[in-house]
């Protein structure tokens, strides 16, 4: 385990090609060792157009090929198993173009009056507190997690108190359970284009700007034998993050820091202070799986801090919204519970994702500070 103390550093030692030929009227006959092996005499061999068979068999593998392919686009296209939102309303809001909900007062007389656009922040988050609001603006849920309506009592998380003292030291841990995770112009083997670049500029800024202690953990959870393993490598982060959390009991906040994967042609960026800014996404999980229309929870998996990470997350997205209107997707919840665990304020962060440059993550590490600040210190 590497890490980096921001105002310290360790690491855990831790086709035979068929031959052919012709007979006298220079007709292809297949070769001697298929007439045999089918008793095809060669006066029968004569009358088989075998150039018409072989162009369907051809042709019949190619269209098993596409059946295959197109089965498998349809099966992966939710990338990292997340299901694809509505598209009439949600990539709307994913790319920044915000979707409307009209006035209460409104009805068919003034239907075609200018409709209203609604952030969700501090201030209006009381008009959207109902479930189908909640879906519709603030958070998606993944179709293998199962959230019951309490779960998002809004009034009971905005109502948990975050608020610490920041100059305590060390308060902030960053982690990376995924450290392998790179962007679309990252150069290959420099730590520095990579999520663990991206934490680096985070703590920086955190340290030199705002006076807090971080703990950056540069260990690489998801590397076996030097190679990228992602398989099991939350339960690889967990030994070392909680020894991590021992030698610095000052800390209470754990910033995980992953990025996004989505289709080549899906860009997550925006606009801040004139700078091309990844998006982010602040993700949860449930530990409850979607089992018909109940839920099931996740054997060996209980997250005690489950409201706790909740609230964090519905915070920060609040005051996101405020400062960076459009900087943010929505809220995504997932089963499992990651890396949130372990301490009350978790939080699981997507920059961007692969097709965002290394650059446009790290423009987004000013403004995400800026509202960890506010939200835990106001």
């Amino acid at each position: 385990m590497k890490i980096a103390y921001f105002r310290v550093s360790y690491r855990k030692r831790n086709i035979k090609t068929a031959r052919r030929w012709k007979n006298s009227q220079n007709k292809f006959l297949p070769g001697r060792s298929t007439r045999k092996m089918f008793r095809l005499p060669d006066s029968i061999a004569e009358g088989v157009n075998y150039r018409l068979i072989i162009g369907l068999g051809i042709s019949l593998i190619i269209l098993i090929l596409m059946i295959w392919a197109g089965i498998r686009w349809l099966a992966d296209s939710p990338l990292k198993g997340r299901q694809r939102e509505d598209a009439t309303v949600m990539s709307a809001f994913h790319e920044g173009t915000l979707p409307v909900v009209r006035d209460a007062a409104d009805n068919e007389a003034n239907a075609s009056a200018q409709e209203q656009v609604i952030i969700p922040t501090m201030e209006n988050i009381h008009t959207i507190k109902d479930m189908e609001s909640l879906l519709k603006y603030l958070y998606t849920i993944d179709q293998t997690a199962y959230v019951d309506e309490s779960v998002l009592d809004i009034d009971a998380l905005l109502a948990v108190d975050l608020r610490t003292n920041l100059m305590k030291d060390p308060k902030i841990l960053i982690i990376h359970t995924h450290s392998q995770e790179t962007f679309i112009d990252s150069r290959p083997d420099e730590t520095d284009d990579t999520i663990v670049g991206v934490g680096s500029v985070l703590a920086d800024i955190l340290a030199t700007q705002y006076g807090i202690g971080v703990v950056h953990d540069l260990s690489r959870y998801d590397v076996v034998d030097g190679r990228t393993e992602r398989g099991n490598s939350y339960e690889r982060m967990e030994p070392s993050v909680r020894h991590i959390l021992e030698m610095y009991p000052t800390i209470e906040v754990v910033l995980d820091l992953h990025r996004d994967g989505v289709p080549d042609d899906m860009r997550l960026v925006t606009e801040v202070n004139g700078k091309p800014t990844a998006r982010l996404m602040f993700f949860n999980g449930v530990s409850c799986e979607s089992n018909g229309d109940r839920g099931r929870k996740v054997d060996g998996l209980p997250n005690p801090f489950l409201k706790d990470n909740l609230a964090f997350s519905l915070h920060m997205q609040l005051a996101t919204n405020e400062a960076y209107p459009g900087l943010t997707r929505r809220l995504y919840i997932k089963p499992y519970r990651y890396s949130l665990h372990m301490k009350p304020k978790s939080l699981l962060v997507e920059v961007g994702a692969n097709t965002s440059t290394v650059q446009e993550a790290k423009n987004a590490m000013g403004p995400l500070a800026e509202v960890l600040v506010k939200v835990l210190g106001q």
